[in-house]
């Protein structure tokens, strides 16, 4: 029994004296890898297809990923409800160029111990489109309530209509209903101003230039956090009034 318990400590130690370095390692890369990644981020929200970039760079280019081919970005668009997006790695130093959600390359950043969100304090340019983006998405959810399935609408628009995500096809709205517990709502995007319409239920995508806003089925409590932390107050932008 005594050469048992003599072989096990060593095998405790051994493994108690490995760890030590790992997590020692880890912390030495952890924060920079999110703080490199925010400044990737901030990088990308100045770029668009006409950047000037050298063959085989890649970035994210207005929510789509992109490569340099011949001195010219090439980009490929994520799938629905997903960004492009630069990510720290977590078992190395370096970062990653992926698509993924907004809400989860928050959160993965968040986690490195980098403070600022997916930028970074990156408040000039945060300020000169998310208190905009905010309102936009306030006034199309204010627009939203007042449509009915047979309200007029224009080929390809999207919209909300009584808690459902809504498409224009030839000149009348189709509706698709959330799962249970959500409701179709226009929010503001968060790291760049400009509208992708998303429905998360069925991953419809588009992309088109007019409000800087996306429609997705979401639960009401959600919605509203996410517009009040643009600045703009409630879902509907009368929260305030009314409180008052």
């Amino acid at each position: 029994m005594r050469f048992s318990t003599l072989a096990f400590l060593p095998v405790a130690l051994a493994g108690l004296i490995a760890a030590g370095p790992i997590a020692e390692k880890r912390a030495s890369f952890t924060l920079k890898n999110g703080q490199d990644a925010q400044a990737l981020n901030r990088k990308f929200a100045s770029l668009n297809a006409n950047s000037a970039c050298t063959s085989g760079e890649n970035a994210c280019i207005q929510g789509a990923f992109a490569q340099c081919v011949n001195g010219k970005f090439v980009t490929t668009p994520c799938a629905g409800g997903l960004t492009c997006v630069a990510l720290p790695l977590v078992n190395s130093p370096g970062t990653s160029i992926t698509c993924d959600t907004e809400q989860d390359a928050a959160t993965r950043i968040q986690r490195t111990g980098a403070s600022g969100g997916v930028r970074g304090r990156d408040l000039e340019s945060r300020a000169a489109f998310t208190l905009d983006n905010g309102r936009q998405a306030q006034a199309q959810n204010s627009r939203f309530q007042t449509l009915t399935a047979n309200s007029p609408c224009s080929p390809g628009e999207n919209a909300c209509v009584q808690g459902s995500f809504a498409q224009c096809l030839n000149g009348k709205f189709v509706t698709f209903p959330c799962n249970t517990g959500l409701k179709c709502f226009a929010l503001p995007l968060v790291l760049s101003p400009g509208t992708r319409y998303v429905w998360l239920v069925v991953l419809y995508y588009t992309t088109t230039d007019v409000c800087p806003s996306s429609l997705v089925c979401d639960t009401e409590a959600d919605a509203a956090a996410r517009i009040a932390a643009t600045g703009a107050g409630g879902i509907f932008g009368r929260d305030f009034d009314e409180e008052a």
